[in-house]
């Protein structure tokens, strides 16, 4: 009786941590997607509670377990976290001079004791790096078995599906409202996110989610006659996968009705690089086993594939504006139209370590993809001045100025590159770092893709090779690594490979 009383008492520990976990996801895009110092404050003071409770009353896996399976991305993830702690360590001149080239910064108020020249953001960029380690943390200890795998990917499309649902309201019936204060009035579809880029990117997060617990649901069976035809549209009916497929159209909605370029490119791209991969590996698995059930698997992805593409892009995208991304990205040309740029604010940016203000034009016009570069291609020169370790995790707004041609009249705290902005904010070496991680994920999900048999498996293997394709292209022209609640999204899908890897184990 007293064991069994315990086991329940764990198991009830374990459910409230979980459904703990589940809330911090669909929480953590609501309060303008995490971005601002305050919601970036209450987003640490959540994860750390839920982090210290699962360290005092475990409900999960056992830490020994947990390391034996993710053991690669946890040394990753705590070599990044000591990176940006050694940029606030004050060291002699005559080391940081070994690093970088410290005197092309002659602005007073910037620091010339620690490798980051503004220690303020950097402990502002370290402690969301601690936010991200921790969540990653609590997805490979609380995910541990098949149906918390489904559970998981359930509430990733729920959160997709709200955003996705407020996204489209507001923009079809033309409202504005205040969200925390901050007046959302985008004529684009942005979600409780201020910017619609970001809400582009947390959909193609959402989807790639979504599509990948289809790809699970799929059972490999071909109809012969009406009978069974009926029969299987009913049981996909009944079974709840009508229900999943309508939450994909209308998260679709909301991507187009964004009207992000690359996102919607990003998305349909990385739809099909993974797409083609599946079958292939599918393929080769079934010619080498003979597998009639695994043939069938592959037409049934094909198919399915096939209907996202024509029924999202072509029907759904043609009745809510899909033209409109098309004319966006037909408007785009490589000519600089900065002279048609109106003013719409100033700026007062505050040098949190001097306190000095200093006025800033701010521009918004829709730009081309030379300007888009206009930031990243300067920046270069950042890289080359402060190769190993950068110049402190999140100061590229503060050493951005000292590299800015004149004939850059806007006002840039992001270069809209993410992987130029790593490298000039933590050196190649912190670049390194990070895509050493996403290769060590997408490599166990290959893997994953060619030798299980099992379909959840494939599934959750599309769901985060399709994730992190999309973002990593949408990287290359935006920032959606530095929002808090799209890199936390993209570490809970990389951590499926690892979920799956202990899980097969057992």
């Amino acid at each position: 009786m007293k064991y069994s009383t315990a086991r329940h008492q764990v198991s009830e520990l374990a459910h409230g941590q979980l459904w703990a976990f589940f809330a911090l996801i669909v929480y953590t895009p609501l309060p303008l997607a995490s971005n601002r110092p305050w919601a970036l404050a209450l987003l640490g003071v959540l994860t750390g509670c839920l982090f210290l409770w699962n360290l005092w009353r475990p409900a999960g896996r056992s830490m020994a377990f947990v390391w034996q399976s993710a053991k690669t991305p946890l040394i990753l993830i705590g070599l990044w976290i000591m990176l940006l702690a050694i940029q606030l360590v004050p060291l002699p001149d005559a080391w940081i001079n070994m690093l970088d080239h410290r005197a092309v910064f002659t602005t007073p108020g910037l620091s010339a004791e620690t490798i980051s020249i503004d220690p303020y953001s950097t402990r502002l960029y370290l402690a969301k790096a601690c936010i991200l380690a921790m969540v990653f943390w609590l997805a490979v200890t609380l995910i541990y078995t098949r149906r918390r795998i489904e559970w998981l990917a359930k509430v990733v499309v729920i959160s997709g599906l709200l955003q996705a649902l407020v996204g489209v309201v507001i923009t079809s019936t033309g409202t504005t409202f205040q969200l925390f204060f901050v007046e959302l009035v985008n004529p684009r579809a942005h979600g409780t996110f201020v910017y619609p880029n970001h809400y582009a990117g947390y959909l193609e997060l959402t989807l790639a989610m979504g599509i990948g617990l289809m790809i699970a649901k799929l059972d490999g069976r071909i109809s012969i006659n009406w009978r069974q035809r009926l029969h299987g549209w009913l049981a996909v009916i009944i079974s709840g996968k009508a229900m999943l497929r309508l939450a994909l159209i209308i998260m679709v909605v909301g991507l187009v009705a964004s009207r992000s370029r690359m996102g919607n490119a990003a998305f349909f791209a990385s739809l099909l690089i993974i797409g083609v991969l599946t079958v292939i590996f599918t393929k080769r698995a079934s010619c080498k086993t003979h597998d009639r059930q695994s043939t069938n698997m592959m037409h049934s992805t094909i198919l399915f594939i096939m209907s996202l593409i024509v029924l999202d892009v072509v029907i759904i995208g043609g009745m809510v504006g899909v033209e409109k991304v098309v004319q966006r990205i037909e408007h785009t040309n490589l000519q600089t139209q900065s002279s048609l740029a109106k003013l719409s604010e100033v700026r007062l940016i505050v040098t949190p370590s001097s306190g000095n203000v200093q006025p800033i034009q701010v521009y918004h016009n829709e730009q081309s993809v030379e300007e888009r570069s206009e930031a990243a291609l300067p920046s270069l020169q950042i890289i080359r001045d402060f190769p190993w370790l950068g110049t402190g995790g999140g100061t590229f707004y503060l050493s951005f100025p000292h590299y800015r041609p004149s004939e850059v009249r806007e006002y840039y705290n992001h270069p809209h590159n993410d992987f130029i902005e790593f490298a000039s904010e933590v050196g190649l070496t912190g670049l390194l770092l990070l895509a050493a991680m996403v290769a060590h994920s997408a490599w166990q999900s290959l893997m994953l893709l060619v030798q299980g048999r099992d379909q959840l498996a494939r599934g959750m293997a599309f769901a985060s090779l399709m994730g992190m394709t999309s973002l990593l292209i949408h990287g290359a022209v935006d920032f959606n690594f530095q929002n808090p609640a799209n890199a936390m999204l993209f570490l809970i899908l990389l951590s499926l490979p690892y979920v799956f890897k202990s899980l097969l184990k057992r």
